[in-house]
């Protein structure tokens, strides 16, 4: 039975707020943070191969973020205990039609007869479609599949800053059969491909790509529907780039963005847009917990 090691600490709730968001950034495996009542402190853990890369894991994250503190117990717990725990927090995801179903429930779990299903295995990553932004966006992107049931295979869609390539495959799952996604990460692929192999029943040839926004967006690309669940420091400067993918008639779809950020991102790209394409432009935002969506619908 495989071992691991884990390492916890006590942290203040700032720091809790500035880890949180890293780590969904990084879409980070290997760590976490748990408040187990609201009265209670936030911890910091993580969860190691061994010894070494624990070590230099904690250390390595001390350096970005001087004030976490030294780990202040350190565990060696079975992987199958560790996962079993997470189970019984990780459910199946749905709305509407789409459900996203973790790898342990394929065979337990029967869906609608008209479901759109992507498997997926959960753990700990924020892309698996557990976090709030990830959700925001497919609720969008199934808002879209209903306006165009008629069109879905003439649409194109774009999944900027792909992660694990959830919602990639949950247009797929949709019916749309033309799908880019890309990410700057190169481990980010890896897991999309291991995704795909998993939902292979999809047959559609998603195509994904290592790029940043910029390499991702350069020369003519653009499409009918942009998802970008990315957070606001990058949106901002790198606004430009998926304002210029953007078809006549076509959405935009941002998420990753705090409550207290929405109305500064949406006036930056609602400014963008109409300094770019003169038209007219339809504006909308939905909150989930303490993140927030833009949804951008050009005019023709």
């Amino acid at each position: 039975m495989k071992e691991l090691i884990e390492l916890r600490a006590i942290i203040p709730e700032t720091l809790a707020d500035e880890l949180t968001d890293y780590f969904f950034e990084i879409e980070s495996t290997e760590w976490g943070i748990l408040q187990k009542e609201i009265t209670d402190p936030y911890e910091l853990f993580g969860l190691f191969a061994h010894e070494e890369r624990a070590r230099q894991a904690w250390e390595q994250l001390q350096v970005i973020y001087p004030a976490v503190p030294a780990p202040e117990s350190s565990t060696v717990r079975h992987q199958t205990d560790w996962e079993n725990a997470y189970k019984r927090f990780v459910q199946v995801w749905s709305d509407r039609q789409l459900h996203w179903i973790p790898l342990w429930e394929r065979a337990s779990y029967q869906p609608p007869a008209a479901a759109a299903c992507v498997y997926l295995d959960a753990g700990m990553a924020f892309g698996t479609g557990a976090h709030e932004t990830t959700r925001l966006c497919a609720r969008r992107l199934l808002d879209y599949a209903e306006a165009h049931a008629d069109s879905l295979h003439e649409k194109h869609v774009i999944d900027a800053g792909c992660g694990s390539g959830v919602l990639a495959l949950s247009a797929a799952a949709l019916g749309f059969q033309s799908i880019y996604a890309f990410d700057f990460d190169p481990l980010a692929l890896q897991v999309c491909q291991e995704n795909c192999q998993e939902n292979a029943h999809l047959k559609v040839n998603i195509d994904f790509q290592t790029a940043d926004l910029a390499q991702g967006l350069a020369g003519k690309r653009s499409g009918d529907c942009i998802l970008a669940n990315i957070q606001t420091d990058v949106l901002i400067p790198e606004s430009k780039h998926l304002i210029g993918a953007l078809k006549p008639g076509a959405c935009l779809i941002l998420s990753g963005i705090l409550n207290h950020e929405l109305e500064h991102v949406r006036q930056h790209y609602q400014d963008q847009i109409q300094m770019r394409y003169s038209t007219d432009l339809i504006v909308d935002s939905r909150t989930d917990g303490e993140w927030s969506d833009l949804l951008f619908t050009v005019g023709r």
